[in-house]
């Protein structure tokens, strides 16, 4: 906080102004921006009004499920036992979290830039089309974002101290939000071992005591949150899981008819699907994948890369989130063909400009690295794995758009600093970035 401390008067009105305007924006739209409930927002929905309801975690009524992770439908079923269950007050709470977000991506960005920039990465971020968009959804995606700022934030600090435990509570939380955020945890832990010399004084033997000390305190604050939810689970469905939806996003990303995202009419593809016992069809689709995976490794592969290219696609569902292409009968890609190109380029472009040049911000800097591609690489080796999503990028944003200011407050001399391997490796990020959106659009207009 002492960061905060540091900016002046002035510094310190534009910081409110930045904040404040946002969080107006973001009321106008949710009184003015209609949206349908669908798809996970209408099943995060019927679990959370269910909780209230009934006081069951299903999708109707004496049939539990555990097909989501349980974080955002507690904190949905939270904000409709207080408020009610129109969408209006989730939006309204999304933005309120959302200025905590933005204070916390301030303090990140104070540790790589001056004041100034710091200010310009907080503004990039706040205004960023897409994450005011989302703000407006019935999605994970503000409430997890919250949480993993907050959690880049402790870990850039590079100080393991007694608030360890509450990192871990948090960090238990952010996984039951996105069971995708779970390989995450093991970045602590090995932060806290490579570097324990930097971290830890004293003697070897005192080190590793240390070492064990605080990644035992990590674990038991993530386990005390995650285990209620898994023993729930084990209890009433009978298997230790987070999600019973796991098999059938990796089978969906590892079949012969796999694209790397979900593909049209998916559902009728497979009969596992007519599986009423959500943990036999989970089992039954992960062996099924799993199957393929080490029969056709090339296959899997390759797919993989095709599940990477659409994690970075362009911007196109958060835009069909406010369409009502559901009930047109067209499918995802005519809708979305048929919204205003203004507004497509106006979400876009942005996004565009923030993960080119951010790609190389990304590479020119020289602290705080293993968090900042610590967590880029095991998003990205989570979402190789099983199937991807556009709207899976939206906490990859942070990242590119601190990359992105990087490269503009150095752009005179950043050429000059990287190293041949890192430039070698942003010119191709980038020509892979732009091969996706170029293929994208083609298929789109052609």
């Amino acid at each position: 906080m002492t960061n905060f401390k540091k900016l002046s008067a002035q510094q310190r009105k534009y910081f409110f102004l930045i904040l404040l305007s946002a969080f107006i924006i973001k009321l106008i739209l949710a009184f003015t921006l209609p949206a349908e409930i669908r798809s996970d927002s209408l099943d995060y929905h019927r679990i959370a009004v269910n909780l209230v309801k009934f006081g069951e975690y299903s999708f109707e009524s004496g049939k539990p499920t555990g097909n989501f992770a349980c974080g955002y439908p507690l904190f949905l079923a939270g904000v409709y036992k207080i408020f009610g269950t129109e969408q209006i007050w989730v939006r309204i709470i999304n933005s309120l979290l959302e200025i905590i977000t933005g204070f916390f991506f301030f303090l990140i960005s104070t540790k790589f830039f001056n004041e100034k920039w710091s200010l310009v990465s907080l503004a990039i971020f706040t205004f960023f089309p897409s994450n005011v968009l989302f703000s407006q959804t019935v999605l994970t995606e503000p409430v997890f974002g919250m949480f993993a700022v907050i959690l880049l934030w402790y870990c850039i600090n590079g100080v393991i101290n007694n608030k360890i435990f509450f990192i871990g509570l948090l960090w238990g939380y952010a996984v039951l939000i996105r069971s995708s955020f779970a390989l995450s945890l093991f970045l602590m832990l090995i932060f806290i071992f490579k570097y324990r010399r930097q971290l830890f004084e004293g003697f070897k033997t005192k080190r590793i005591k240390r070492v064990i000390q605080y990644s035992i305190i990590f674990i038991f604050g993530a386990a005390l949150v995650i285990a209620p939810w898994l023993i729930r689970n084990k209890t009433v469905l009978g298997t230790f899981t987070i999600a019973t939806q796991g098999g059938f996003t990796f089978w969906s990303g590892s079949n012969p008819n796999a694209t790397g995202t979900w593909y049209y009419k998916i559902e009728e593809s497979n009969p596992m699907f007519n599986i009423t016992d959500e943990v036999e069809r989970d089992r039954a689709f992960f062996k099924e994948g799993i199957d393929y995976a080490l029969h056709n490794p090339h296959k899997f592969i390759i797919t993989g890369f095709k599940k990477i290219g659409y994690l970075f696609s362009s911007e196109r569902l958060i835009l069909l989130y406010f369409t009502q292409g559901e009930k047109t009968g067209m499918t995802s890609t005519e809708v979305y063909k048929s919204i205003n190109p203004l507004f497509i380029a106006l979400v876009n472009i942005p996004y565009f400009a923030v993960m080119l040049l951010g790609t190389w911000g990304l590479f020119a800097f020289k602290k705080h690295k293993f968090f900042l591609y610590g967590f880029i690489v095991t998003w990205m080796i989570t979402f190789f794995l099983f199937v991807a999503l556009a709207r899976y990028h939206y906490v990859l944003i942070p990242f590119f758009i601190l990359g992105t200011v990087k490269f503009i407050s150095e752009r005179q001399i950043i050429w000059k600093e990287l190293s041949l391997t890192k430039k070698i490796s942003a010119i191709a990020f980038n020509i892979f970035l732009l091969g996706v959106w170029t293929s994208e659009f083609y298929l789109m207009y052609k």
